[in-house]
């Protein structure tokens, strides 16, 4: 399984520019999370305060002044009962509820250790599938899109 934000942000998706630094993509997630931190302006919060303010974060998928669902909220007072209370804002179970609320923006933190990254050849050797599609696969896929898409909008 692909989470995209993820696959964006991974490390092969940078170009090694100087021996000094890399050039990557800009990560959505961090304006999110600077407006997270410019606002609270510590590096942990209770629930209220984060509840507070991160439903108005718009982003490009997301909606500004979003209802978020009883399980995204009971998660982050889960998160806060670990803590102690006080939910660490650079934390990987933060982080992991970030990924929640703002799906296509901040990447799933994943438990160290619990995730490989593979070449396209690995990939392709481990689950014995080809890691691209054919010119023909691609034309019926863009076919059946566009079949889909012109359904969509003709009126009934």
């Amino acid at each position: 399984r692909v989470i995209i934000p993820n696959y964006l942000n991974m490390q092969a998706n940078c170009l090694n520019v100087s021996r000094f630094y890399d050039l990557c993509c800009n990560d959505p997630c961090e304006a999110l999370l600077g407006h997270v931190e410019k606002q609270i302006q510590a590096p942990h919060a209770t629930p209220e305060e984060i509840l507070a303010l991160v439903p108005t974060l718009p982003s490009a998928h997301v909606p500004g002044n979003q209802t978020l669902s009883t399980a995204l909220v009971t998660k982050l007072h889960e998160v806060a009962e670990y803590h102690g209370g006080h939910i660490p804002l650079h934390g990987r179970l933060f982080s992991q509820w970030m990924h929640f609320a703002y799906p296509r923006e901040c990447p799933y933190p994943h438990i160290a250790g619990t995730t490989k990254l593979l070449t396209e050849d690995a990939w392709s050797l481990e689950t014995g599938m080809k890691s691209y599609f054919s010119r023909d696969e691609m034309q019926s896929y863009i076919e059946a899109s566009s079949a889909s898409s012109s359904s969509e909008s003709m009126p009934e």
